[in-house]
């Protein structure tokens, strides 16, 4: 009897990978402007399944189509959440901290969660009130959505009710302690951290070079002198000892992973990765109200037939 490799005998399984946007841009000519996609909500509706946000989903290319948009003075530029060991340990301790807090809630009453519970933040702060597309057909029809959710924590923290927030990926929090409406999670996990004590590490004697033994060898001054830019050099870390990428004082904005012009009404930008599956588009064209046509493939994988890492 033949028999089949295992890799012939894996099952597809399929998924819809294009989610195309319609975008408006400025009614002011010229004028840049964000507009806002989460990748698992849309995945999500248009897939009929829950795509998790905890991920980083991996996108083949986008293409932009304008009928009328002139090829001088257009914009369009893709940003993503830098995909760095930050900023994966925040999201963690973010699913962690709602995790532990549902979990603690339920010992006395029994797991309630519904059946699509799921860890959800925005972007940044502005993504909140930002505007946030939704997949289109051919028609211009938006696809019909379910419950998407932001995930929000609670805690008394030091008042006498409770007090209920938002979580967001990059730059400051928003609000106050006691009225907090939003956190940005990488902030928060730079505020629990420990960082360099001292910024002058080793802290290497000034007269170093003027050791008898370390001058046994100095049969000329060159020694003196490599001593010399050993005491001064790489005393302090290549990178802000205080402020992570991401939180309020050091890039609080999303990175550009993809960058281009429309060119006779097209523009096709490569490949990239985002985490959590959320993106900021900012466009700009000369024409008052131009809206571009954004086709985004995601790569095929194994994560319900499409390519998502988890986080």
């Amino acid at each position: 009897m033949a028999k089949y490799s295992t890799a012939k005998n894996k099952k597809h399984t399929p998924a819809v990978r294009y989610l195309r946007y319609e975008l408006a841009n400025s009614g002011s000519a010229g004028t840049e402007t964000s507009h806002y996609i989460d990748l698992a909500k849309d995945l999500s509706a248009i897939n009929r399944r829950l795509m998790r946000q905890g991920r980083c989903y991996h996108i083949r290319r986008v293409t932009v189509v304008s009928s009328n948009t002139p090829n001088q003075d257009n914009r369009i530029s893709i940003s993503t959440i830098p995909d760095s060991w930050v900023a994966r340990n925040a999201w963690r301790r973010g699913f962690e901290t709602w995790r532990t807090m549902r979990k603690e809630s339920s010992k006395a009453l029994g797991n309630v969660a519904g059946t699509w519970d799921d860890f959800k933040v925005y972007l940044s702060n502005d993504m909140r009130s930002g505007s946030i597309l939704t997949p289109k057909d051919n028609g211009g029809n938006d696809v019909s959505a379910g419950e998407w959710t932001y995930s929000k924590l609670v805690t008394p923290d030091g008042t006498t009710s409770a007090d209920l927030f938002w979580c967001h990926m990059l730059g400051d929090h928003s609000g106050s302690v006691g009225a907090w409406n939003s956190v940005g999670l990488i902030k928060s996990y730079e505020a629990s951290r420990p960082t360099v004590q001292d910024s002058n590490s080793p802290n290497v004697p000034a007269a170093a070079s003027d050791d008898p033994l370390v001058n046994v060898f100095d049969y000329g001054t060159g020694i003196d002198e490599v001593i010399d830019l050993m005491e001064s050099e790489a005393d302090a870390p290549p990178y802000d000892a205080d402020d992570y990428p991401g939180s309020d004082g050091n890039m609080p904005k999303p990175i550009v992973v993809q960058d281009g012009t429309l060119q006779d009404g097209r523009c096709v930008l490569g490949g990239f990765s985002a985490m959590a599956g959320l993106l900021e588009l900012e466009t700009k064209s000369p024409l008052e109200n131009d809206v571009y046509s954004v086709l985004v493939e995601l790569a095929p994988g194994n994560y319900r037939g499409i390519s998502a890492d988890v986080i």
